[in-house]
């Protein structure tokens, strides 16, 4: 029997949990996965980079909710990891402590290198071409990774402040009213804000982007993005382009974020910041002169499950 093993990943917006195995043949095999707004680093940059407690508490929740999945698919391997918006929250020491106490957990802080290398692994590993560059996304509610290389070889790494919080903060006016909405100017500025952070990363010549969030091949069906097929990952079938993008992008500006909730069956609060999200793919993309953009369900704990099983070997 193969062993199980299990990934917690507290992000800015969501818990997102991996419970699998790997085969011998490499190839994951899911067991129990969720992804679940808790909100952890919304209202960081409103309130002098403390998080709150409404977001605290709902997090802790979750956790001891998924230490009961842990023990009931016996994944007796497992890890929990915080990224970007535990490295930024000044009151991160009570929150672990907190964590510790009420959900008996050990979180462990991954760094930004190690963050981008796992993400980069997970998404590459089941592409059939060893030597084409790809340029490989990671959207998350705080920052962006912008990662450059090969299947054999991640060749540049580059973090960018443009996650969809914090360009939802930033630039949106009443960010935390479901009647407010983002307006044309807000896309400008968003988009003058990606290209800045963009400058220290040299330009690419049609490399081909991969786009990763969560559930975002899911999320892209959802709302009906024309999606052609793409061969050469099993793991990533479809392709898209940027025009599709950019024209949902103007199609949801107009909505108040209640408005889209209600026309949008996703996830609590996720259609807030699709445009914003989009808006950070379509801009690396004209970056890199990208012929077309890949979607990508890959995430970090995939990477770390992987790891692990290596390191069992």
């Amino acid at each position: 029997m193969r062993d199980v093993y299990g990934v917690v990943d507290i992000g800015t917006l969501k818990v997102k949990t991996e419970i699998a195995s790997v085969a011998k043949s490499g190839v994951l095999k899911s067991i129990y996965s969720s992804n679940v707004l808790t909100c952890f680093g919304v209202g960081l940059d409103e309130y002098d980079g403390f998080a709150q407690e409404k977001y605290i508490r709902q997090t802790i929740n979750e956790l001891r909710r998924i230490r009961h999945e842990l023990e009931r698919h016996d994944a007796k391997k497992f890890r929990v990891v915080s990224t970007h918006a535990m490295r930024r929250a000044k009151n991160r020491d009570d929150i672990l402590a907190r964590i510790r106490k009420e959900a008996g957990f050990e979180v462990e802080s991954i760094s930004q290198e190690d963050e981008a290398e796992l993400f980069f692994k997970a998404v590459m590993r089941t592409f059939l071409s060893n030597d084409r560059e790809y340029v490989v996304i990671d959207v998350g509610g705080g920052s962006v990774q912008v990662l450059v290389g090969t299947k054999k070889e991640l060749r540049r790494t580059h973090m960018m402040k443009t996650g969809t919080v914090r360009l939802h903060e930033k630039f949106v006016r009443n960010p935390h009213d479901p009647d407010s909405f983002t307006t044309p100017e807000n896309i400008d500025q968003m988009k003058e804000e990606i290209l800045r952070e963009l400058i220290p990363l040299d330009p690419g010549e049609r490399t081909p982007l991969v786009y990763g969030s969560s559930m975002v091949i899911d999320i892209m069906r959802q709302i009906k993005i024309q999606l052609d097929p793409h061969e050469d990952s099993a793991a990533h079938p479809y392709k898209t382009y940027a025009e599709h993008l950019t024209e949902f992008i103007w199609r949801i500006q107009p909505l108040s974020f209640r408005a889209r909730e209600e026309q949008y069956p996703l996830p609590h609060h996720y259609s807030w910041g699709l445009e914003k999200a989009f808006l950070n793919a379509v801009t690396i993309a004209a970056h890199f002169e990208s012929p077309y953009i890949v979607p990508s369900n890959a995430n970090i704990a995939q990477g770390i499950i992987f790891a692990m099983a290596e390191a069992a070997e």
